[in-house]
């Protein structure tokens, strides 16, 4: 897939007559200049200005005005359709019958105002795990939260025949049912938020632990060594707050037990799924395949492309920006190297046709 070639069916916001660059050619360079390590909008100005030749010559852009300036690329972020700008993801991601798909909520802290709470901006995304693709984020509005815009998402996806993974954060009736009537199936952490269900379910499981489908694996990496026990219960006929949640069918327990130079503590955690598999690895792999959103999508994100520190936030400028890093995080990705992302973006800045093919190949 060409992904300036994807570029050339977005909805020009501009006033048609009046522009100096082409809008394929703008989100190319931001693009390019996100591979290639810029972190902000004077940095990827700066990369465009040294890699004209070659943008021209070896990526066919046109630039016939020069670089846009800035204040140019902000104005495009800003105006530009994120649903369409998603669509050079979403193409990527073919079926999702059958697929894990993480959601997950992330603010983005350089936008936090002085005194307050929470970031002005703050999104959803959906990520699936095995492509190493995120796509579907929306932006939460500024009075409501993840329970109200996971719905929303989830109306923008075929999800027919997928498994959600969500936080405790979409433990709610109406997520859950909002899941199922999309045709997919769940596994959702069950915390205190919902006290009915918590009390009943933890006592159910916590009691008959010992004679339930037991799944038992042990690691240890980083300073520390885990044990984790997964058990599933799907007799929910003594549980009467079990009717409230659509298609309810079975209950986890994950036990852990982790050693560390500090000592050893123990945790109990609980789940709830819409599967009927009785194999408790099946779980074991679901809830922990479900933190590569953390691990894999907003550490990266975070960490390697410094979204942390953008302080974008006015009109769709934040939710563009974030659709062309994870852009730049799936094309990184596909290259075949055993080396981290960063020295990636790195090759990238100083070896042209590294950078080609990772645009051009992918």
């Amino acid at each position: 897939m060409n992904y300036f070639a994807s570029f050339t069916h977005l909805t020009d916001p501009r006033v048609q007559g009046r522009c100096l660059h082409q809008l394929a050619d703008i989100l190319a360079l931001l693009l390019c200049g996100t591979l290639a390590g810029c972190d902000d909008l004077p940095e990827i100005c700066d990369y465009g200005r040294a890699r004209l030749d070659f943008l021209r010559s070896e990526l066919g852009l046109a630039f016939a005005n020069g670089i846009p300036s800035e204040d140019t690329l902000e104005r495009l972020l800003r105006r530009l359709n994120p649903k369409e700008l998603e669509q050079t993801l979403r193409a990527c991601a073919g079926s999702l019958a059958g697929r894990q798909l993480c959601v997950d909520g992330k603010e983005h802290r350089a936008t936090t105002p002085a005194g307050q709470r929470h970031a002005l901006v703050r999104t959803v995304s959906v990520w699936v795990a095995d492509a190493h693709l995120s796509f579907g984020q929306t932006q939460i509005g500024a009075k409501t939260n993840e329970k109200t815009a996971i719905p929303a998402l989830l109306d923008t996806l075929d999800v027919v025949g997928s498994i959600v993974t969500i936080d405790a954060i979409a433990c709610q009736p109406s997520i859950v049912g909002k899941v199922v009537a999309c045709g997919a199936d769940y596994v959702i952490a069950l915390k205190k938020n919902a006290k009915t269900l918590y009390e009943q379910a933890s006592e159910h499981l916590v009691a008959r632990a010992a004679h339930l489908p037991t799944w038992r694996s042990q690691d240890k990496g980083h300073g520390r060594g885990e044990r984790r026990t997964v058990c599933v219960c799907q007799d929910l006929s003594l549980l009467d707050a079990c009717a409230d949640w659509p298609g309810l069918h079975t209950l986890v327990l994950v036990e852990t037990e982790r050693h560390t130079s500090q000592g050893v503590t123990h945790a109990q955690r609980f789940y709830l799924s819409s599967l009927t598999d009785p194999n408790p690895a099946v779980y074991a792999r679901l809830i922990r395949g479900h933190w590569a959103v953390e691990n894999q999508l907003h550490w990266q994100l975070d960490l390697t492309f410094k979204e942390d520190q953008s302080r974008l936030r006015t009109g769709h400028a934040a939710l563009n920006a974030n659709s062309l890093r994870k852009n730049a995080l799936y094309l990184l990705a596909q290259d075949p190297q055993a080396i981290s992302l960063k020295r990636k973006r790195k090759q990238a800045a100083y070896d042209n046709e590294y950078l080609r093919r990772l645009v051009q190949n992918a």
